[in-house]
């Protein structure tokens, strides 16, 4: 349970950056023109195209990481249980490592792809493009770049997506085919942590997958009626899921829950006890000055 935690943390941190970055720099989207507006505080900061195109691409990067940090979950619980004996031969630190390549290949690839998709606002067609162009970064509207960027995203989270539920079902059967070996106090516990991750999953495919693939739907699509609001609303929902994953967690983990309430109720009790023992200091203070 203790290393599910690393991987869960994983997620957090992923979501909880990539939310942080979205917050304070909110890039617009302004269809049908396929353009961003740095609307936030970070625009002001941003003071080049290629800057807030560089910044967009981080938030790109944290949201393709937190997605391969659930296929990683995933795949650490079935290779945990099909091959425990096999995994127990290598350093923990070798696992580590092939997690973080792998997350640099995905950076790397976001990274490449979403470069070679930019497109300076003074070469985009002129006709979509608002009138004020103060913050502004842009995308190619057609041709082989939005073909290759979109195929990307596609293939990723339905891939993804998919390796996910066949992980999960390659678990199960090994729980199943295991039963016998185990205690029933272990496999109850691991049926448990089984079904939990894969409703938090499922809670994250729901309310950042699909508000993502619309988001890349309307990229192909932004003549449509309603495109901006709808890919607005998507974005947001897509990179703000992470509060509604936590929340989740909370509820599905006990520990987590327990450890949660625990240090809300440390910190409870050393405020009062700051302000319990400015007051006994103020009152002291103040009996020790009257003069009789």
């Amino acid at each position: 349970m203790q290393t599910i935690s690393y991987f869960i943390l994983n997620e957090l941190l992923w979501s909880f950056i990539g939310n942080f970055l979205y917050a304070i720099g909110h890039p617009l989207p302004l269809m049908p023109a396929v353009c961003f507006r740095m609307d936030g505080l970070i625009g002001r900061l941003l003071r080049t195209e290629q800057q807030r195109a560089i910044y967009f691409i981080v938030i790109v990067i944290l949201l393709f990481n937190c997605c391969l940090g659930f296929l990683s979950t995933f795949l650490y619980r079935y290779v945990t249980l099909a091959f425990s004996s096999w995994i127990a031969r290598f350093h923990r630190a070798w696992g580590y490592m092939y997690f973080i390549v792998g997350h640099l290949i995905i950076s790397l690839i976001v990274a490449l792809l979403f470069h070679m998709w930019h497109l300076p606002v003074d070469r985009y067609p002129k006709e979509d493009l608002p009138e004020n162009t103060e913050n502004l970064f842009c995308y190619h509207p057609e041709g082989i770049e939005l073909t290759i960027v979109g195929a990307f995203f596609f293939l990723t989270f339905g891939g993804g997506t998919f390796l996910i539920a066949l992980f999960a079902g390659l678990s199960y059967r090994e729980l199943m085919l295991k039963r016998k070996l185990m205690e029933k106090k272990t496999l109850l516990m691991q049926k448990e942590i089984l079904k939990n991750l894969i409703i938090i999953t499922a809670t994250a495919v729901f309310l950042g997958g699909l508000p993502l693939a619309v988001v890349v739907f309307y990229f192909y699509n932004g003549k449509l009626p309603l495109a901006r609001n709808i890919t607005s609303a998507s974005m947001m929902i897509s990179l703000n899921f992470g509060t509604f994953y936590a929340i989740v967690i909370l509820i599905r983990f006990k520990y987590y829950r327990k450890a949660v309430v625990d240090m809300a109720r440390s910190v409870f009790r050393r405020v009062c006890n700051v302000f319990t023992g400015t007051s006994s200091n103020a009152v002291f203070s103040h009996v020790s000055n009257v003069k009789y």
